[in-house]
């Protein structure tokens, strides 16, 4: 969910499970890549922001509970298949470096005027909702091996941070606000290839490859909603 694509973002290796995903990603993105251009082009994106905020905070506030419950159907389908063995160490690996984040959009919202009794108060977004449900129902009824399609979508594009800046001196924000995108322009990059080096070690069944491109597709679905959601003549909803 970042406005543009950073140019160092982890390349997978040219075979494997990891670069077959990426691959089906990149076909599909068109949908997402127009929604963000068109969000971030706005000419009052600056009144926007905030509300695009509070709707990735209601995403970013269900990511830690989404990863434990992977990693428990992951753990009680091990040892007997070998993916949710490998996806139940690599969720117990990715989980602490997931802590906290919507802490850290709680922080940005309130250095833009934004209370985070709000934000708390408010009812979720029922795209955000969409997004992250459906996450749930194929972490628990299809494969836990589901995370990782999502992730690949919502991490795999890495934050530029000349592009971040460059927002910044258009809308005249101030940094304080865009301090959770900022350090994803830093993290993602690692969590992209821990990510696809995990996918490219594990015994996938040609099943479970599937369902990694439908929950990416669908993901990618959701997201660009999300956006669109946030774009057009209507204006923001946000309250101080």
């Amino acid at each position: 969910m970042h406005p543009t694509a950073s140019c160092s973002a982890a390349e997978p290796a040219p075979a494997g499970h990891g670069h077959l995903l990426k691959q089906k990603i990149r076909l599909a993105s068109g949908e997402l890549f127009l929604a963000l251009d068109r969000f971030w082009s706005q000419a009052d994106v600056a009144a926007r922001y905030p509300e695009l905020l509070f709707h990735i905070h209601c995403v970013v506030r269900a990511t830690v509970p989404a990863m434990e419950t992977a990693r428990r159907n992951a753990e009680a389908r091990s040892p007997a298949d070998p993916v949710a063995t490998a996806m139940a160490a690599y969720l117990a690996r990715h989980i602490p470096e997931e802590l906290h984040h919507d802490d850290w959009l709680l922080d940005d919202l309130e250095s833009l005027g934004v209370a985070r009794e709000t934000v708390l108060r408010r009812v979720p977004s029922p795209a955000a909702a969409a997004l992250v449900g459906s996450l749930y129902y194929w972490a628990l009824h299809a494969h836990p091996v589901a995370w990782m399609g999502y992730a690949a979508v919502t991490e795999g594009h890495p934050p530029s941070a000349d592009y971040l800046v460059s927002v910044m001196r258009r809308t005249g924000l101030p940094q304080e606000g865009f301090r959770t995108y900022l350090k994803h322009a830093q993290l993602d990059p690692h969590h992209s290839r821990e990510m696809y080096a995990a996918l490219d070690a594990m015994p996938l069944t040609r099943e479970q490859s599937s369902l990694l491109g439908v929950v990416a597709f669908q993901t990618i679905h959701h997201v660009a909603g999300l956006f669109a959601a946030l774009t057009g003549p209507q204006p923001p909803h946000t309250a101080a």
